[in-house]
């Protein structure tokens, strides 16, 4: 396997990057408690079911094709460790011609390997804001080996009101052990704010839900938004030429 590269996370208004996420679910859908708003540790025994085990190898070898393409700057492959869930986080310059066309995704990977498979976000992001224990953020196998997501679904067109929330309360998240930054996205069509966390450990993830804004009765979220998490590894990193 050839050595992984490193991608950078830049604010959209100061790179003119965007993100596209497509995250998938596989095999028979699953059932998700959505009662459950606060953040849910990892599970503390990490699974990799046959279907990501028999699909990631494609997926791995279709985005690394991606490097080809004009405006491509860069794609983590994610394996969930929680769920029978792959996603892709990819960057592309604004204004290419990728963005402006539907950009590439990996469903017809998956389905050409008779895996059942249903997509559960693919949409085109900005990101709006970040924090962390390093500027900018870079995701790399031997440097973030794990990622969460912070999956909000914005209520009412609250999305201005939760990005002020997410500036005010966000960073008392990093005084957990092992969490490098938080990243939060908003989709171009509102709908969706994603914070893409970059961990060297879970070990200590408990400490998250003692810090202000997140324990029980305490979600900076409340009446702005839904909230899930789903928590990842790195598979593979590829970069542009």
């Amino acid at each position: 396997m050839m050595k992984s590269a490193t991608v950078t996370l830049d604010i959209t208004a100061d790179s003119q990057i965007v993100t596209v996420l497509e995250r998938l679910e596989l095999g028979e859908p699953e059932e998700i408690d959505c009662a459950r708003d606060i953040p849910q540790p990892p599970s503390a025994h990490p699974r990799r079911t046959p279907e990501q085990a028999h699909v990631l190898p494609h997926i791995v070898d279709h985005v690394r094709s991606w490097r080809r393409d004009a405006g491509f700057r860069g794609a983590v492959v994610l394996s969930s460790r929680d769920h029978n869930r792959i996603s892709v986080y990819t960057r592309f310059d604004v204004g290419t011609e990728l963005v402006s066309r539907p950009a590439p995704r990996v469903l017809d990977t998956v389905e050409a390997q008779d895996v059942p498979v249903r997509t559960l976000d693919w949409r085109t992001y900005d990101l709006m804001w970040r924090d962390g224990h390093e500027a900018p953020t870079t995701v790399s196998l031997s440097h973030t080996p794990l990622v969460h997501f912070g999956l909000f679904t914005v209520l009412d067109g609250q999305a201005d009101a939760l990005l002020e929330k997410i500036e005010s309360s966000a960073p008392a998240s990093l005084a957990t052990p092992g969490l490098r930054t938080v990243n939060f996205h908003r989709s171009h069509d509102r709908e969706r704010m994603v914070n893409f966390g970059t961990w060297s450990s879970f070990e200590q993830f408990q400490t998250l839900l003692s810090q202000p804004g997140f324990a029980a009765g305490e979600k900076y979220w409340s009446g702005l938004a839904t909230f899930q998490n789903d928590y990842f590894d790195v598979v593979d990193v590829t970069t542009q030429r």
